[in-house]
């Protein structure tokens, strides 16, 4: 109530200001309040609706009356209502009866043991204008009284007056006996006129049975010391607005003031619970100062008691709460302030000391106190720090009673509640996206009140998108399992899907058209991309294949040993950088999908006399049928026979099938071909035309495999004397070879005088069957008899003839 302001300023004061806390419904836990439910009056003219007083509500009254009577106290009378209870209320019982008197001795009353010196400064008298007694009683026998007109007898903790959220006043008794009704008296005392009446409303007499463990304060009241008439009139010293400390507004407080003059004084309001708090319970109080108070260093001089009845329980300055909960107070900022009592009580003081000598205004501001579970705590080694990945959740958890709920918010006041868990249970994110912080505030299950919440920190740890070709094409026949897949990035697992799904093993075999999501795993914290990159897989029926084929000449094994070929091509400096084979040689060397390629003279040199220096060039044919050719390529040939690209590397032909067929060709020698298809196995296949059965080489029909190739010191070659490129070797005849030879001597450009013995004709003939670099037709080694020898020695050539014309290349043309 005001104390330095008049009684019809008493709810003017307003002020605005958001705190989450004090937002919550000021409705509680369900309780039961048990009203007297039956009255006797002192005559029924004396009260007016007395039933209104035991109707069990509050908005209803009977009206007791009291009348000073004419001459000589002729028809005066004082009124009362009794109200019994239900049944009879052990001693210690707080019972509450709401009053309104006719004159403004309640707002006086409710300042204590300072209601004479509010009494004069509302213009009010406590004694000979209206007084009421208030009385306890066991049956007939009285067990606590109290009087108006006696100064102090409703400033105890016996009996007080006290009011509510709403400004209505209450007689609070708690007597030390038991007791099962309570009187009302209203009378007028000596200074008023004859016949004058007074009025006293009686609203209704309660206690409450199974008080709500939760809530805020229900009811306050005030009182203070040291103050004096002046202090109060001059100085402004007092409690203004009490109830704004206990409504439900967020933005109204009471202000405690010690006025201006600094003299020693303090001034106190107590806020009151229906029903004991628990041991654990916590308690927020709010409060607010101005900065040059705190300058003068007012923590010391403001102290809060918490109370159970008339016990005091705990007493402690505001300035150790402020150390015990590492808080600080800044000048004009709501200030929540922990209270922690230990022990069950029922009610709180706040009490504001005077600063001596400080001449400024001395006030507090006080927003009220809310009654909570205790704060939760949090022990779980996980919840303590808090780890989570980017694009996920995790679960917190924290320690609370089991009578308790937990609240977990997205901020420290106001915010978003996340979710309401039970005790024990945990707390699931939301999908984490950066590094965040929750809250989580302790309440009673079905109470709106909540413990100061608690901040939990997450880091949340972010691992990039891999990177790499979003479109990834594979052999369908090589086995390509999702190990295969490549991105930029290490420590890559697959999945299904773009967010969860299942991960796929590396050994698990990639599909057609899936599309395979990739996301970085972090070896340290097991986190994984939040966002995944996703590949679409092709797999063609047409890949590339390495070939590894092996295959000797004939004519270059002339005078060697351990079937390495001579590379004197090479060492002459007569092998092209450019394939030597096309259409216009002979069909044969028609190319299907090659015919460019080229190499380098450090090619060609880089293995000098090793035994995989380079030979000469060869024409390999891919075929899917016996008799069509699918690709051709030409390769160059090393001297252990060993076929290599042109550029160095192993042979790797592009688009080809699963299965297929080679044959290997050369520009003076028969080509020879596998019997069977070959299958690609880890993308390669390998043929060995050295070491290869005669049953797995392919014969026209009418020969068979061991007329296909000719051995050479236990080691399969091509048959050599091809010289005019066709599928026929001949020594006489129509198109032999032989003519071949004599006319690349004939013609050589060093033969001016066009002998046949010419014995320089160097270069890189077609008729130099023996591939030393030159093309003899007679002298030693010359090419001719080699021919002849060819033919001679030829297994079908059963008679001997030079002019044998059944030398056929065992590959279908």
């Amino acid at each position: 109530m005001i104390l330095n302001i008049t009684p019809n300023q008493l709810k003017t004061l307003t002020f605005f200001f958001v705190f989450a806390f004090f937002s919550l419904s000021q409705e509680t836990q369900a309780q039961t309040r048990v009203y007297a439910n039956s009255a006797t009056v002192s005559n029924a003219s004396h009260v007016d609706n007395p039933a209104n007083a035991y109707d069990s509500n509050l908005t209803t009254f009977a009206n007791v009356k009291a009348n000073a009577g004419l001459a000589a106290g002729l028809g005066a009378y004082n009124g009362y209502i009794e109200l019994q209870f239900p049944s009879t209320l052990p001693a210690n019982t707080t019972s509450y009866v709401k009053i309104e008197t006719e004159d403004d001795l309640l707002n006086a009353l409710l300042g204590g043991n300072l209601g004479g010196l509010l009494a004069d400064v509302l213009g009010v008298v406590l004694t000979g204008s209206q007084e009421f007694t208030v009385q306890a009683k066991n049956n007939t026998t009285v067990v606590l009284q109290g009087d108006s007109f006696d100064d102090g007898e409703f400033a105890t903790d016996r009996m007080r007056i006290i009011v509510d959220d709403a400004g209505d006043f209450y007689v609070m008794i708690t007597p030390n006996q038991a007791y099962n009704r309570i009187r009302i008296t209203n009378r007028t005392g000596s200074l008023l006129g004859l016949g004058a009446q007074k009025n006293l409303s009686v609203y209704e007499a309660y206690y409450v049975e199974d008080p709500a463990n939760c809530g805020t304060a229900a009811f306050t009241s005030f009182s203070g010391s040291g103050l004096t008439l002046d202090l109060i009139n001059l100085g402004g010293a007092g409690v203004e607005n009490p109830e704004f400390a206990i409504d439900s507004d967020e933005g109204t407080f009471s202000t405690l003031s010690m006025g201006v003059l600094g003299v020693a004084a303090s001034i106190e309001q107590t806020v009151y619970f229906e029903g004991e708090s628990v041991s654990s319970d916590e308690f927020t109080m709010q409060i607010r100062l101005t900065q040059t108070l705190l300058d003068a260093n007012v923590a010391n001089s403001i102290s809060v008691q918490s109370y159970n009845g008339a016990t005091l329980v705990q007493d402690v300055s505001l300035s150790t709460l402020l150390t015990l909960n590492l808080l600080s107070l800044n000048g004009g900022e709501i200030t929540s302030i922990p209270l922690t009592p230990g022990a069950p009580i029922d009610r709180i003081t706040l009490t504001f000391e005077s600063l001596i000598g400080l001449s400024v205004s001395q006030n507090l501001d006080f927003f009220g106190v809310v009654r909570t579970a205790a704060r939760p705590e949090i022990t779980d080694p996980d919840t303590l720090d808090a780890q989570g990945c980017e694009g996920s959740t995790i679960d917190l958890f924290a320690d609370t009673d089991v009578a308790n709920e937990l609240r977990w918010y997205d901020a420290e006041e106001d915010g978003n509640l996340l979710a309401t868990v039970a005790a024990g249970d945990a707390f699931t994110t939301p999908t984490l996206t950066t590094d965040v912080t929750y809250y989580v505030a302790a309440a009673r299950i079905g109470c709106p009140e909540e413990s100061l919440r608690i901040e939990v920190d997450v880091t949340v740890n972010s691992v990039a998108t891999p990177t790499g070709d979003a479109a990834q094409s594979f052999c369908s026949y090589g086995g390509a399992t999702v190990g295969d897949l490549v991105v930029n990035e290490s420590n890559v697992v697959f999945y299904d899907a773009d967010t969860a799904g299942n991960q796929y093993l590396d050994t698990d075999a990639l599909t057609d058209g899936t599309i395979y999501y990739a996301a970085i795993q972090d070896a340290v914290t097991g986190c994984e991309s939040a966002t995944r990159f996703a590949i679409t897989v092709t797999l063609d029926d047409l890949c590339d294949v390495t070939l590894n084929v092996k295959v000797l000449l004939q004519g270059a094994l002339y005078d060697t040993a351990g079937g390495v070929m001579r590379d004197d091509l090479r060492t002459q400096g007569l092998i092209p950088v450019n394939q030597p084979y096309d259409e216009s040689m002979d069909a044969r060397f028609t190319h299907v999908g090659g015919g460019s390629e080229t190499t380098t003279t450090t090619i060609i040199n880089t293995n000098a006399g090793t035994s995989d220096a380079i030979v000469d060039w060869v024409f390999i044919e891919i075929r899917d049928t016996p008799t069509n050719v699918f690709k051709t390529v030409s390769a160059l040939l090393q001297r252990d026979g060993d076929v290599i690209a042109s550029d160095g590397g192993p042979l790797v032909v592009s688009g080809l099938p699963e299965t297929f067929y080679i044959s290997v060709k050369h520009r003076n020698h028969f080509g020879a071909m596998g019997l069977n298809m070959l299958t690609v196995l880890n993308s390669e296949v390998t043929i060995d035309f050295t070491t290869i059965d005669d049953a797995d080489l392919y014969s026209l029909s009418g020969f068979t495999g061991s007329n296909a190739m000719v051995t050479v010191n236990s080691v399969k070659a091509l048959y050599s004397g091809n010289a005019n490129y066709d599928d026929h070797v001949k020594y006489d005849g129509a198109a032999n070879d032989r003519q071949v030879l004599a006319s690349q001597v004939l013609n050589h450009a060093s033969n001016v005088n066009q002998v046949l013995n010419f014995s320089s004709a160097t270069g890189y003939f077609s008729g130099d069957v023996n591939m030393d670099g030159k093309v003899l037709y007679d002298g030693a080694n010359n090419e001719r008899v080699i021919i002849q020898n060819i033919i001679l020695t030829y297994p079908l050539n059963t008679n001997g003839l030079s002019n044998y014309n059944g030398m056929i290349e065992q590959i279908p043309q």
